[in-house]
């Protein structure tokens, strides 16, 4: 079985988002398709996927012309795809979400729902997979990353030939990229063709036979994975060799300062327990563990989503008990949420809306278009944000470009304080570069910044001191007298 796009070419107004690309997705193998962002991967396998119809080229399924009308029809013939962003509905059961398009399919002879055989189906898919799901659960209380599962779920119930993944790793932790990478696996010998997009190379070269590197909407080469490594595919991606100075060298300049944020057993039910935590002026401390173990408790505990239940916080000398956002981002506190498109910002307003609604300048009660549009403009420069103008839409913006725009809204409040959670998730090495280069700019500027990552090279690499956490406890701690290895932090994660 093999399904072959073939001099495809896509606009979006004046953009070029594919010209000329030609791929192949054999039976029992997996292409991946990495590029910075912006580069066109997403847009190809979407046309592949029938979500967007290509301008030219044509493509072919088992030899026989291959023109689906739309995600359904794609769908019935045997191509399906996830996405990196959610569709899942939390107001429907797990069950529900993963026949979301087929509830009929499990209508009895009286004409209703047999839902038992529904949950059933959906609870056979979740267990090939290894995923710790149960389907009866609350869909609430499930994690961004459990939502995606069950997006993968959803694709595997119509039993595809082919099988398209849009980052559909960006935001799992590591036992449940594990485990999605270990279904892949299973696909593979069963014979499914599947495409694979993802800016983890460590994913890339665990499960691609084939690596396709893309740039500015062209394919630039093809490669078996095994005959290529990681620094020439990030050199081939952005047109320079990178190497080991992906990271900045950090100028340590904290030492001798005063404590601006510190946090003294500090308990929330259920959530986390007895954290300690310093930090200084100028210093990035790294926080890591596996997701739910407490590291985005602790940030949101420090900027007032969650009130501490005991303990003792302190933030410039002087007890602080932030009960909402609204009061540390009042107290210079700023947090960049770790999903970007739910949390961060509204994908419909501009980029200049987005960057000054956090802090809108006014004259009176009226509000300073001019200055909102000369701050705009500045964080555009300083933040190196890819945009043809501030007024476009931040929907047309890459996954990295929107990042810079969701850490320029939270600059655009003068914070003392930036709480970064997984800031480079889902970007290509492009944009992280610059995203650091940011970062340790601010730091050596004297802002304090606090850095939850579930990458541990970057939070190696851009840590001055790091706290580990796990089950809702600093289970370990690495001070500025030594750089950890990753052996030595999954130690006290797990």
């Amino acid at each position: 079985m093999k399904l072959v796009a073939k001099n495809i070419s896509k606009t979006f107004g004046a953009t070029k988002a594919l010209e000329n690309v030609t791929v192949e997705f054999e039976s029992g193998q997996v292409r991946a398709l990495v590029g910075e962002n912006g580069a066109g991967k997403s847009t190809l396998l979407k046309i592949v996927a029938s979500l967007y119809k290509q301008d030219a080229g044509t493509m072919t399924l088992d030899g026989k012309p291959y023109d689906p009308n739309g995600l359904m029809d794609a769908s019935n013939r045997g191509v399906t795809i996830v996405f990196q962003e959610t569709t899942i509905n939390p107001y429907l059961t797990i069950a529900e979400n993963i026949f979301i398009d087929r509830l009929r399919n499990f209508k009895n002879g009286l004409g209703l729902i047999n839902w038992k055989e529904m949950r059933n189906a959906a609870q056979k898919i979740l267990n090939d997979m290894h995923a710790d799901i149960d389907v009866n659960q609350d869909i609430w209380k499930l994690d961004l990353g459990q939502w995606k599962i069950i997006e993968i779920a959803r694709a595997l119930s119509y039993k595809p030939k082919v099988l398209m993944f849009d980052e559909s790793t960006a935001f799992l932790n590591t036992k449940e990229a594990n485990a999605f990478l270990n279904v892949v696996d299973k696909l593979k010998a069963e014979g499914i063709a599947m495409g694979f997009v993802s800016h983890h190379l460590n994913e890339v070269f665990r499960i691609a036979d084939t690596i396709t590197v893309m740039k500015d909407g062209k394919m630039v080469s093809d490669h078996k994975a095994d005959e290529i490594d990681a620094d020439r595919i990030q050199a081939l991606m952005v047109g320079r060799d990178i190497g080991s100075g992906l990271y900045p060298e950090r100028k340590i300049n904290f030492e001798k300062s005063v404590p601006i944020l510190s946090l003294e057993k500090i308990s929330v039910d259920n959530t986390i327990q007895d954290v300690d935590l310093t930090l200084h002026e100028g210093e990035i401390l790294g926080i890591g563990g596996l997701k739910g173990s407490g590291g985005d408790a602790v940030l949101q505990t420090i900027f007032g989503d969650l009130s501490y239940t005991s303990g003792k916080m302190t933030y410039e000398g002087k007890k602080f008990h932030p009960k909402k956002p609204y009061h540390s981002l009042k107290s210079k506190i700023a947090l960049v949420p770790g999903e970007r498109t739910l949390e961060g910002l509204n994908v419909n307003f501009s980029v200049m809306h987005n960057l000054s609604v956090s802090n809108i300048p006014k004259k009176g009660p009226f509000i300073d278009k001019k200055t909102e549009l000369n701050n705009a403009k500045k964080y555009i420069k300083d933040l190196t944000i890819k945009a043809s103008s501030p007024q476009i839409e931040c929907s047309s913006l890459s996954g990295g470009n929107t990042q810079k725009v969701v850490i320029g809204k939270c600059l655009a409040t003068n914070p003392k304080v930036l709480l970064l959670n997984n800031p480079t998730r889902g970007i290509d090495v492009g944009a992280r570069f610059e995203i650091y280069n940011v970062i340790n700019k601010l730091a050596l500027d004297g802002m304090a910044i606090i850095l939850l990552s579930e990458d541990l090279p970057e939070l190696i690499g851009m840590s001055d001191r790091i706290m580990i956490m796990r089950k809702g406890r600093v289970s370990g701690t690495f001070d500025l007298e030594k750089k950890p290895t990753e052996e030595e932090i999954i130690r006290y994660m797990l």
